[in-house]
């Protein structure tokens, strides 16, 4: 899948690769004429959007590198890849004692230019918010009047957003489904899920959708659509991880000005606690080792 390529979208693309996980974005707008040129010719595409948590797990995963690696485009989300991008491109000496306090330094700017000069920082790997992007083609869908299928979510955040936002656009059609518990392989966790797994599939190929939305979570969604992508009756796929949730009020968004300088982490510590492992992988534990990257990397 990696091979498509409408309409020069490709030599439009920034490339970035962090811990050996190639990255590639572009414009929204871009994004969109590349799904509707794809739709158009009947060429099946994927989109994943990791962001920094989902880049370490692949670190110690091959099938999600893998799975990641197959996909058409990955569009970083997340602040922190573009400033990882930014911080990895800055030369260093090779002097060791000279190249420690270097990349400090050029750590610091990285970070403070995220307020500063956040632009720059942004032109190395310019980001999309996989709910902004997904928010889009959903509009776009509405308009040509395509098909959609929303699957996955918890606690039946695939129906909420799906009714929810079927008041809002009456030319899309959306159809939905929790769909299985998946194991960390992706693959059904009990025999009852086996089942679910197959009717969803049945379900889906009944459809035709001409996008399908998989929020298995991160790592298992993304295993799990390359797994089935070849073998389904669907125009193209992305992984959505969390949007559903938004979409179906189960969760609220952060403010404007948080996401525009790389805070979102600190609005989950606020109001999902319970997640705070997982915030600290995105900060600090991620920057860190990317500037340990750099530093044993001449």
């Amino acid at each position: 899948m990696k091979n498509i390529d409408f309409l020069g979208l490709r030599t439009e693309r920034k490339y970035a690769q962090i811990f050996n996980v190639g990255l590639n974005s572009t414009s929204v707008n871009k994004v969109l004429v590349f799904v509707r040129d794809s739709l158009g010719r009947n060429r099946k595409f994927s989109i994943v959007t990791p962001n920094p948590e989902i880049i370490l797990a692949a670190q110690g995963d091959k099938d999600l590198a893998d799975a990641i690696s197959k996909a058409s485009l990955v569009i970083p989300d997340g602040i922190g890849l573009s400033q990882a991008a930014r911080f990895l491109s800055l030369p260093a000496p090779k002097n060791t004692l000279l190249r420690i306090p270097v990349c400090f330094l050029q750590g610091l700017w990285v970070g403070l230019s995220t307020f500063l000069a956040r632009n720059w920082v942004q032109e190395a790997l310019p980001t999309i918010k996989g709910r902004k992007l997904f928010m889009e083609l959903i509009k776009l869908a509405n308009k040509k009047g395509w098909r959609v299928f929303f699957l996955g979510g918890e606690k039946g955040e695939a129906k909420g957003a799906g009714e929810k936002l079927r008041r809002s656009f009456k030319r899309v059609r959306i159809a939905y489904s929790q769909g299985p518990m998946l194991n960390a392989d992706a693959r059904p966790k009990k025999k009852e899920d086996k089942e679910i797994e197959r009717n969803v599939l049945r379900e889906i190929n009944e459809f035709k959708p001409d996008i399908l939305f998989v929020a298995f979570g991160a790592s298992k969604q993304e295993k799990w659509l390359m797994k089935w992508l070849g073998s389904i009756e669907v125009g193209g796929a992305m992984a959505v991880g969390g949007t559903f949730r938004y979409f179906s009020g189960d969760a609220k968004l952060p403010p404007t000005w948080m996401e525009e300088f790389g805070l979102e982490w600190v609005w989950r510590l606020i109001t999902e606690p319970w997640r705070v492992k997982r915030v600290l992988t995105a900060f600090p534990a991620f920057p860190l080792k990317v500037f340990l990257s750099k530093l044993n990397t001449p």
